[in-house]
Protein backbone atom coordinates (compact mmCIF):
# COMPACT_ATOMS: atom_id res chain seq x y z
CA UNK A 1 0.00 0.00 0.00
CA UNK A 2 1.70 2.96 -1.24
CA UNK A 3 2.36 6.37 1.41
CA UNK A 4 -0.56 8.60 0.17
CA UNK A 5 -2.96 5.35 -0.19
CA UNK A 6 -2.01 4.53 4.18
CA UNK A 7 -2.70 8.07 4.36
CA UNK A 8 -6.52 8.24 3.05
CA UNK A 9 -7.30 5.00 4.63
CA UNK A 10 -6.49 6.77 7.40
CA UNK A 11 -8.35 9.69 7.04
CA UNK A 12 -11.79 7.78 6.60
CA UNK A 13 -11.33 5.91 9.99
CA UNK A 14 -10.83 9.81 11.61
CA UNK A 15 -14.01 10.78 9.65
CA UNK A 16 -16.19 8.04 10.80
CA UNK A 17 -14.85 7.39 14.27
CA UNK A 18 -14.88 9.74 16.77
CA UNK A 19 -12.13 9.42 19.62
CA UNK A 20 -9.58 11.60 21.25
CA UNK A 21 -8.14 13.60 23.99
CA UNK A 22 -7.09 17.24 24.65
CA UNK A 23 -3.84 18.34 24.02
CA UNK A 24 -1.44 21.12 21.37
CA UNK A 25 -2.29 24.33 21.51
CA UNK A 26 -5.32 24.44 19.12
CA UNK A 27 -6.91 20.99 19.99
CA UNK A 28 -10.35 20.99 22.60
CA UNK A 29 -10.69 19.30 25.61
CA UNK A 30 -14.09 19.32 26.47
CA UNK A 31 -17.64 21.71 25.78
CA UNK A 32 -17.30 24.59 28.18
CA UNK A 33 -14.01 25.43 27.15
CA UNK A 34 -14.88 24.83 23.86
CA UNK A 35 -17.67 27.52 24.54
CA UNK A 36 -15.30 30.06 25.78
CA UNK A 37 -13.42 30.04 22.68
CA UNK A 38 -11.21 27.43 23.69
CA UNK A 39 -10.13 29.42 27.11
CA UNK A 40 -9.30 27.12 29.58
CA UNK A 41 -5.35 27.73 31.57
CA UNK A 42 -7.07 29.79 34.42
CA UNK A 43 -11.13 28.66 33.69
CA UNK A 44 -11.21 24.35 33.75
CA UNK A 45 -10.97 22.98 36.87
CA UNK A 46 -11.78 19.33 37.89
CA UNK A 47 -11.09 16.66 35.53
CA UNK A 48 -11.75 19.50 32.88
CA UNK A 49 -8.33 20.33 33.52
CA UNK A 50 -6.63 17.63 32.39
CA UNK A 51 -4.61 17.87 29.34
CA UNK A 52 -5.04 22.42 29.72
CA UNK A 53 -3.73 22.81 33.05
CA UNK A 54 -3.07 19.88 35.76
CA UNK A 55 -2.85 22.68 38.39
CA UNK A 56 -6.57 22.90 38.20
CA UNK A 57 -7.33 19.47 39.27
CA UNK A 58 -7.53 20.48 42.80
CA UNK A 59 -10.13 23.09 43.53
CA UNK A 60 -11.85 24.17 46.86
CA UNK A 61 -14.64 22.57 46.18
CA UNK A 62 -16.69 20.55 49.12
CA UNK A 63 -16.55 17.96 46.62
CA UNK A 64 -14.61 14.80 46.75
CA UNK A 65 -14.68 12.68 43.94
CA UNK A 66 -15.57 13.59 40.32
CA UNK A 67 -16.20 10.44 37.86
CA UNK A 68 -16.32 11.12 34.11
CA UNK A 69 -18.63 7.91 32.26
CA UNK A 70 -20.08 7.59 28.76
CA UNK A 71 -23.51 8.22 31.17
CA UNK A 72 -25.45 10.52 30.72
CA UNK A 73 -22.90 12.13 27.79
CA UNK A 74 -19.78 11.25 26.53
CA UNK A 75 -16.87 13.60 27.26
CA UNK A 76 -17.17 13.76 23.52
CA UNK A 77 -16.04 16.36 20.74
CA UNK A 78 -14.72 16.32 16.86
CA UNK A 79 -13.82 18.82 14.41
CA UNK A 80 -12.91 18.69 10.78
CA UNK A 81 -12.09 21.34 8.30
CA UNK A 82 -9.69 24.04 6.54
CA UNK A 83 -8.05 27.43 7.32
CA UNK A 84 -7.80 28.32 3.94
CA UNK A 85 -11.25 28.04 1.62
CA UNK A 86 -15.04 28.36 2.31
CA UNK A 87 -17.94 26.30 1.09
CA UNK A 88 -18.62 30.02 -0.67
CA UNK A 89 -15.56 29.68 -2.49
CA UNK A 90 -15.15 25.89 -2.93
CA UNK A 91 -18.50 25.81 -4.83
CA UNK A 92 -17.40 29.23 -6.92
CA UNK A 93 -14.21 26.90 -7.94
CA UNK A 94 -15.53 23.49 -8.04
CA UNK A 95 -19.01 23.29 -7.67
CA UNK A 96 -20.15 25.21 -10.82
CA UNK A 97 -21.48 23.07 -13.67
CA UNK A 98 -23.62 24.38 -16.98
CA UNK A 99 -23.81 23.10 -20.53
CA UNK A 100 -22.27 24.26 -23.97
CA UNK A 101 -24.03 24.51 -27.50
CA UNK A 102 -23.57 20.43 -27.80
CA UNK A 103 -25.46 19.66 -24.38
CA UNK A 104 -22.00 18.42 -22.40
CA UNK A 105 -21.56 19.67 -19.06
CA UNK A 106 -18.82 22.06 -18.64
CA UNK A 107 -17.22 23.53 -15.21
CA UNK A 108 -16.07 27.48 -14.63
CA UNK A 109 -13.66 28.49 -17.13
CA UNK A 110 -11.74 31.27 -14.73
CA UNK A 111 -10.03 34.72 -15.72
CA UNK A 112 -6.84 35.69 -14.81
CA UNK A 113 -8.55 37.51 -11.59
CA UNK A 114 -9.93 34.03 -10.27
CA UNK A 115 -6.79 32.46 -11.27
CA UNK A 116 -4.68 35.02 -9.27
CA UNK A 117 -8.10 34.69 -6.46
CA UNK A 118 -7.53 30.97 -5.99
CA UNK A 119 -3.66 31.42 -5.66
CA UNK A 120 -4.24 33.74 -2.54
CA UNK A 121 -6.24 31.14 -1.31
CA UNK A 122 -3.11 28.43 -0.90
CA UNK A 123 -0.69 31.00 0.36
CA UNK A 124 1.20 29.06 2.99
CA UNK A 125 -0.24 26.10 1.23
CA UNK A 126 -3.73 24.61 2.24
CA UNK A 127 -4.12 23.26 5.47
CA UNK A 128 -6.97 21.08 6.69
CA UNK A 129 -7.12 19.28 10.00
CA UNK A 130 -9.04 16.53 12.09
CA UNK A 131 -9.56 16.22 15.62
CA UNK A 132 -12.04 14.42 17.63
CA UNK A 133 -12.30 13.36 21.13
CA UNK A 134 -13.65 10.63 23.81
CA UNK A 135 -12.25 10.45 27.10
CA UNK A 136 -12.80 6.95 27.82
CA UNK A 137 -12.90 7.56 31.45
CA UNK A 138 -11.56 9.82 34.32
CA UNK A 139 -11.70 9.57 38.20
CA UNK A 140 -10.19 12.21 40.48
CA UNK A 141 -9.98 11.96 44.31
CA UNK A 142 -9.40 14.64 46.86
CA UNK A 143 -8.87 13.28 50.70
CA UNK A 144 -8.92 16.68 51.90
CA UNK A 145 -6.93 20.18 51.02
CA UNK A 146 -4.24 19.34 52.61
CA UNK A 147 -3.64 15.54 50.60
CA UNK A 148 -4.81 17.51 47.66
CA UNK A 149 -6.23 15.20 44.19
CA UNK A 150 -5.17 12.55 42.49
CA UNK A 151 -6.71 11.36 39.33
CA UNK A 152 -6.29 9.06 36.44
CA UNK A 153 -7.99 9.19 33.05
CA UNK A 154 -7.91 6.86 29.37
CA UNK A 155 -8.28 8.96 26.71
CA UNK A 156 -7.61 8.06 22.96
CA UNK A 157 -6.40 10.80 20.34
CA UNK A 158 -6.94 10.40 16.71
CA UNK A 159 -5.98 14.08 14.80
CA UNK A 160 -4.55 14.90 12.14
CA UNK A 161 -2.71 17.76 10.17
CA UNK A 162 -2.62 18.38 6.54
CA UNK A 163 -1.26 20.89 4.17
CA UNK A 164 -1.53 20.64 0.26
CA UNK A 165 1.16 22.69 -1.75
CA UNK A 166 0.50 26.24 -3.13
CA UNK A 167 2.89 25.01 -6.18
CA UNK A 168 0.25 22.26 -7.23
CA UNK A 169 -2.70 24.93 -7.43
CA UNK A 170 0.18 27.41 -9.76
CA UNK A 171 1.05 24.23 -12.00
CA UNK A 172 -2.81 23.54 -12.81
CA UNK A 173 -3.49 26.80 -13.24
CA UNK A 174 -0.44 28.42 -15.21
CA UNK A 175 0.67 25.19 -17.20
CA UNK A 176 4.03 25.20 -18.26
CA UNK A 177 5.87 28.54 -18.63
CA UNK A 178 8.93 29.23 -19.49
CA UNK A 179 12.01 29.44 -16.79
CA UNK A 180 9.03 28.86 -13.91
CA UNK A 181 10.16 27.09 -10.87
CA UNK A 182 7.79 25.11 -8.50
CA UNK A 183 8.72 23.71 -4.58
CA UNK A 184 6.39 21.82 -3.08
CA UNK A 185 7.90 22.37 0.75
CA UNK A 186 5.03 23.43 2.12
CA UNK A 187 3.46 20.42 2.28
CA UNK A 188 2.41 18.63 5.39
CA UNK A 189 0.97 15.19 5.79
CA UNK A 190 0.93 14.02 10.05
CA UNK A 191 -2.00 11.60 11.25
CA UNK A 192 -2.23 9.23 14.51
CA UNK A 193 -4.26 7.20 16.72
CA UNK A 194 -2.90 7.64 20.56
CA UNK A 195 -3.97 6.39 23.89
CA UNK A 196 -3.22 7.91 26.74
CA UNK A 197 -3.46 6.83 30.39
CA UNK A 198 -2.79 9.65 32.85
CA UNK A 199 -1.56 10.10 36.51
CA UNK A 200 -1.92 13.01 37.99
CA UNK A 201 -1.51 14.89 41.11
CA UNK A 202 -2.11 18.55 42.41
CA UNK A 203 -2.31 20.17 45.50
CA UNK A 204 -2.66 23.55 47.07
CA UNK A 205 1.22 25.49 48.42
CA UNK A 206 0.85 28.71 50.08
CA UNK A 207 4.63 29.27 49.47
CA UNK A 208 4.57 33.26 48.86
CA UNK A 209 2.19 36.02 50.71
CA UNK A 210 1.40 38.35 47.84
CA UNK A 211 -0.86 35.61 46.25
CA UNK A 212 -4.06 34.44 48.33
CA UNK A 213 -3.75 30.52 46.91
CA UNK A 214 -0.66 28.81 44.62
CA UNK A 215 -1.70 25.39 42.94
CA UNK A 216 0.21 23.10 41.23
CA UNK A 217 -0.55 20.45 39.14
CA UNK A 218 1.35 17.27 37.53
CA UNK A 219 0.92 14.49 34.53
CA UNK A 220 2.54 11.65 34.10
CA UNK A 221 1.13 10.41 30.73
CA UNK A 222 1.92 6.68 29.50
CA UNK A 223 1.17 6.68 25.56
CA UNK A 224 0.48 3.71 23.58
CA UNK A 225 0.49 4.00 19.19
CA UNK A 226 -1.80 2.60 17.21
CA UNK A 227 -1.32 4.40 14.06
CA UNK A 228 0.92 6.87 12.42
CA UNK A 229 1.76 8.46 8.93
CA UNK A 230 3.99 11.46 8.35
CA UNK A 231 6.30 13.19 6.47
CA UNK A 232 8.99 13.91 7.80
CA UNK A 233 10.20 16.75 5.27
CA UNK A 234 9.64 17.41 1.31
CA UNK A 235 12.46 19.38 -0.43
CA UNK A 236 10.85 18.88 -3.78
CA UNK A 237 10.77 21.37 -6.79
CA UNK A 238 10.81 21.71 -10.24
CA UNK A 239 12.11 23.99 -12.56
CA UNK A 240 10.12 24.50 -16.75
CA UNK A 241 12.18 25.08 -19.39
CA UNK A 242 11.88 25.48 -23.10
CA UNK A 243 11.15 22.76 -25.29
CA UNK A 244 8.55 21.08 -22.43
CA UNK A 245 10.91 20.79 -20.56
CA UNK A 246 11.25 19.89 -16.84
CA UNK A 247 14.01 19.31 -14.76
CA UNK A 248 14.49 19.49 -11.02
CA UNK A 249 14.88 17.08 -7.61
CA UNK A 250 12.17 14.78 -6.04
CA UNK A 251 13.46 14.84 -1.84
CA UNK A 252 11.14 13.40 0.66
CA UNK A 253 11.03 11.07 3.69
CA UNK A 254 7.88 9.59 4.84
CA UNK A 255 7.06 6.85 8.00
CA UNK A 256 4.43 5.30 8.82
CA UNK A 257 3.44 2.39 11.44
CA UNK A 258 0.61 0.32 12.02
CA UNK A 259 -0.87 -2.44 14.70
CA UNK A 260 -0.58 -5.93 13.99
CA UNK A 261 -3.91 -6.28 14.26
CA UNK A 262 -4.60 -4.26 11.79
CA UNK A 263 -2.79 -6.21 8.85
CA UNK A 264 -1.99 -3.29 6.76
CA UNK A 265 0.32 -4.67 4.02
CA UNK A 266 2.73 -1.95 1.93
CA UNK A 267 3.34 -2.09 -1.39
CA UNK A 268 7.09 -3.49 -0.63
CA UNK A 269 6.03 -6.51 1.41
CA UNK A 270 5.53 -9.20 -1.31
CA UNK A 271 4.69 -11.71 1.38
CA UNK A 272 1.92 -13.89 0.13
CA UNK A 273 0.09 -14.06 3.12
CA UNK A 274 -2.70 -12.28 3.67
CA UNK A 275 -4.98 -12.23 7.32
CA UNK A 276 -7.89 -10.51 8.40
CA UNK A 277 -7.57 -7.05 10.08
CA UNK A 278 -8.66 -6.84 13.54
CA UNK A 279 -10.17 -4.24 14.86
CA UNK A 280 -10.70 -4.18 19.09
CA UNK A 281 -10.86 -1.71 21.73
CA UNK A 282 -7.46 -2.93 22.62
CA UNK A 283 -5.41 -3.22 20.05
CA UNK A 284 -1.90 -4.01 19.85
CA UNK A 285 0.32 -0.92 20.24
CA UNK A 286 2.67 -0.31 17.18
CA UNK A 287 4.42 1.95 19.25
CA UNK A 288 4.84 3.54 23.11
CA UNK A 289 5.84 6.29 24.89
CA UNK A 290 5.77 8.67 27.58
CA UNK A 291 4.53 12.51 28.14
CA UNK A 292 4.77 14.72 30.84
CA UNK A 293 2.34 18.22 31.95
CA UNK A 294 2.75 20.53 34.43
CA UNK A 295 0.58 23.78 35.25
CA UNK A 296 0.48 26.17 37.82
CA UNK A 297 -2.95 28.28 39.10
CA UNK A 298 -1.87 31.38 41.39
CA UNK A 299 -4.73 33.11 42.88
CA UNK A 300 -3.68 36.89 43.47
CA UNK A 301 -7.39 38.22 45.48
CA UNK A 302 -10.94 36.86 44.77
CA UNK A 303 -11.20 38.84 41.44
CA UNK A 304 -7.68 37.81 39.81
CA UNK A 305 -6.15 34.62 38.68
CA UNK A 306 -2.94 33.64 36.51
CA UNK A 307 -2.16 30.37 35.58
CA UNK A 308 1.01 28.86 33.24
CA UNK A 309 0.90 25.28 31.86
CA UNK A 310 3.12 23.35 29.19
CA UNK A 311 1.42 20.26 27.79
CA UNK A 312 2.28 16.87 26.24
CA UNK A 313 6.28 16.81 26.66
CA UNK A 314 7.65 13.83 25.33
CA UNK A 315 7.94 11.39 22.18
CA UNK A 316 6.41 8.01 20.80
CA UNK A 317 8.60 5.50 19.60
CA UNK A 318 7.05 3.10 16.88
CA UNK A 319 8.25 -0.16 16.48
CA UNK A 320 6.25 -2.27 15.20
CA UNK A 321 5.52 -2.54 11.53
CA UNK A 322 7.43 0.62 10.93
CA UNK A 323 8.16 1.94 7.54
CA UNK A 324 9.80 4.19 5.02
CA UNK A 325 9.71 6.04 1.91
CA UNK A 326 12.00 8.14 0.49
CA UNK A 327 13.26 10.09 -2.42
CA UNK A 328 16.29 11.54 -3.50
CA UNK A 329 16.85 11.48 -7.12
CA UNK A 330 17.41 14.67 -9.65
CA UNK A 331 14.07 14.88 -12.45
CA UNK A 332 14.39 15.52 -16.32
CA UNK A 333 11.26 14.94 -18.42
CA UNK A 334 11.34 16.25 -22.03
CA UNK A 335 8.91 13.79 -23.48
CA UNK A 336 5.53 12.64 -21.42
CA UNK A 337 4.86 9.82 -24.04
CA UNK A 338 8.39 8.51 -23.16
CA UNK A 339 7.52 5.96 -20.34
CA UNK A 340 10.59 5.65 -18.53
CA UNK A 341 10.29 9.12 -17.81
CA UNK A 342 7.13 9.41 -16.37
CA UNK A 343 8.27 6.34 -14.68
CA UNK A 344 11.18 8.13 -12.92
CA UNK A 345 9.37 11.01 -12.74
CA UNK A 346 6.37 9.12 -10.44
CA UNK A 347 9.47 7.68 -8.83
CA UNK A 348 11.12 10.60 -7.83
CA UNK A 349 7.86 12.52 -6.70
CA UNK A 350 6.42 9.70 -4.58
CA UNK A 351 9.16 7.30 -3.91
CA UNK A 352 7.36 4.71 -5.97
CA UNK A 353 9.81 1.26 -5.18
CA UNK A 354 11.52 3.11 -2.40
CA UNK A 355 9.52 1.51 0.50
CA UNK A 356 11.18 -0.63 3.50
CA UNK A 357 10.34 -1.86 6.99
CA UNK A 358 12.88 -0.07 9.33
CA UNK A 359 13.46 -0.74 12.59
CA UNK A 360 12.06 1.63 15.07
CA UNK A 361 11.50 6.53 14.39
CA UNK A 362 10.48 8.49 17.00
CA UNK A 363 7.49 11.35 16.89
CA UNK A 364 7.14 14.42 19.24
CA UNK A 365 4.11 14.95 21.20
CA UNK A 366 2.35 17.95 20.93
CA UNK A 367 3.96 19.97 22.85
CA UNK A 368 2.53 23.62 24.18
CA UNK A 369 2.64 26.27 26.18
CA UNK A 370 -0.44 27.64 27.38
CA UNK A 371 -0.64 31.60 30.11
CA UNK A 372 -3.69 32.47 31.38
CA UNK A 373 -5.07 35.07 33.48
CA UNK A 374 -9.38 35.22 34.97
CA UNK A 375 -11.26 37.43 36.46
CA UNK A 376 -14.27 36.67 38.59
CA UNK A 377 -17.13 39.22 39.14
CA UNK A 378 -19.73 37.81 41.42
CA UNK A 379 -21.29 34.98 38.81
CA UNK A 380 -19.23 36.22 35.67
CA UNK A 381 -16.08 34.82 34.60
CA UNK A 382 -13.64 36.01 32.28
CA UNK A 383 -10.90 34.63 31.09
CA UNK A 384 -7.59 35.47 28.93
CA UNK A 385 -5.40 32.69 26.88
CA UNK A 386 -2.30 32.71 25.44
CA UNK A 387 -1.77 29.36 23.63
CA UNK A 388 2.06 28.34 21.87
CA UNK A 389 2.59 25.14 19.95
CA UNK A 390 6.35 23.58 19.60
CA UNK A 391 5.77 22.00 16.72
CA UNK A 392 3.47 21.15 14.21
CA UNK A 393 2.46 17.58 15.16
CA UNK A 394 -1.42 16.72 14.85
CA UNK A 395 -3.58 19.03 17.05
CA UNK A 396 -0.88 21.64 17.32
CA UNK A 397 0.27 24.54 15.76
CA UNK A 398 3.57 26.81 16.45
CA UNK A 399 1.23 29.89 15.18
CA UNK A 400 0.74 31.70 18.26
CA UNK A 401 -3.51 31.92 19.38
CA UNK A 402 -5.15 34.37 22.07
CA UNK A 403 -8.69 33.72 23.11
CA UNK A 404 -11.28 35.61 25.73
CA UNK A 405 -14.09 33.97 27.05
CA UNK A 406 -16.88 34.35 29.85
CA UNK A 407 -18.79 31.98 31.68
CA UNK A 408 -21.77 33.28 33.14
CA UNK A 409 -23.33 31.47 35.65
CA UNK A 410 -27.23 31.69 36.20
CA UNK A 411 -27.96 29.57 39.26
CA UNK A 412 -28.04 25.99 37.66
CA UNK A 413 -27.58 27.43 34.11
CA UNK A 414 -25.19 28.93 32.82
CA UNK A 415 -24.23 30.85 29.21
CA UNK A 416 -20.82 30.90 28.03
CA UNK A 417 -18.88 32.40 24.84
CA UNK A 418 -15.73 33.47 23.65
CA UNK A 419 -12.99 34.72 20.81
CA UNK A 420 -9.89 33.10 19.55
CA UNK A 421 -7.54 35.00 17.07
CA UNK A 422 -4.56 33.51 15.60
CA UNK A 423 -3.48 29.99 15.07
CA UNK A 424 -4.31 27.32 12.75
CA UNK A 425 -7.94 28.68 12.82
CA UNK A 426 -7.34 32.49 12.40
CA UNK A 427 -10.97 33.25 14.34
CA UNK A 428 -13.16 31.33 16.33
CA UNK A 429 -16.34 32.30 18.19
CA UNK A 430 -17.74 30.41 20.19
CA UNK A 431 -20.89 29.72 22.74
CA UNK A 432 -22.09 27.30 24.72
CA UNK A 433 -24.19 26.59 27.50
CA UNK A 434 -24.05 23.77 30.89
CA UNK A 435 -26.50 22.43 33.43
CA UNK A 436 -25.22 21.92 37.05
CA UNK A 437 -27.52 20.00 39.44
CA UNK A 438 -24.81 19.60 42.12
CA UNK A 439 -23.89 15.94 41.36
CA UNK A 440 -23.96 16.05 37.57
CA UNK A 441 -22.94 18.74 35.11
CA UNK A 442 -23.62 18.70 31.33
CA UNK A 443 -22.33 20.74 28.72
CA UNK A 444 -22.47 21.97 25.60
CA UNK A 445 -20.41 24.04 23.12
CA UNK A 446 -19.17 25.01 19.76
CA UNK A 447 -16.14 26.93 19.00
CA UNK A 448 -16.67 27.66 15.71
CA UNK A 449 -20.99 29.19 16.27
CA UNK A 450 -19.74 31.83 13.23
CA UNK A 451 -19.93 28.47 10.91
CA UNK A 452 -23.71 28.11 12.10
CA UNK A 453 -24.85 31.74 11.37
CA UNK A 454 -23.01 31.91 8.28
CA UNK A 455 -22.72 28.80 6.68
CA UNK A 456 -21.88 29.67 3.50
CA UNK A 457 -18.04 31.33 4.68
CA UNK A 458 -18.40 28.38 7.38
CA UNK A 459 -14.71 26.40 6.94
CA UNK A 460 -15.14 23.75 9.23
CA UNK A 461 -17.09 22.60 12.08
CA UNK A 462 -16.91 21.67 15.78
CA UNK A 463 -19.21 20.12 18.10
CA UNK A 464 -18.85 19.39 21.79
CA UNK A 465 -20.95 17.81 24.72
CA UNK A 466 -19.79 16.17 27.96
CA UNK A 467 -20.91 15.25 31.97
CA UNK A 468 -19.42 14.63 34.76
CA UNK A 469 -20.53 13.61 38.23
CA UNK A 470 -19.66 15.02 41.31
CA UNK A 471 -20.14 13.59 44.86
Amino acid sequence: MKTYKIFFVLTFILSVKIFSQASGSIGISDARSAAMGKTSVTSSFGLRALGNNPANLFSDSSKHVELIIPFPLPNLSGSIGTNFISIDEYNYFFGYKTTDADGKTIGRYLTEADKNRMKSLFEGGGAITSDVQLQLLAISIKPSNKFGTIAFSIADIFSSNVTFPQGIVSIALDGNPVNQVYNFNDTKLKAWWLRKYSFSYARSLNILPLFQKISFGVSFNIIQGFAYVGLDHVNTQLTTGSGNVITGKGDFLAYAAFSPDFNVKYDFDKSTTKQDSKFSPFPTPAGSGFGFDFGLNAKLSDVWSFGFAITDLGSVKWNKNAAQYSSNSPIYLDDLSNESQRDSLVKALVGKDSGKYISEFSTQLATALHLGASMQLNNLLLAFDYNQGFNDQPRNSKKPRFSIGADWALGFFALRTGLSFGGFDKFNWGIGMGFDFGFLEMNFGTPDFQSVVSQNTAKRITIAFDSRWKF
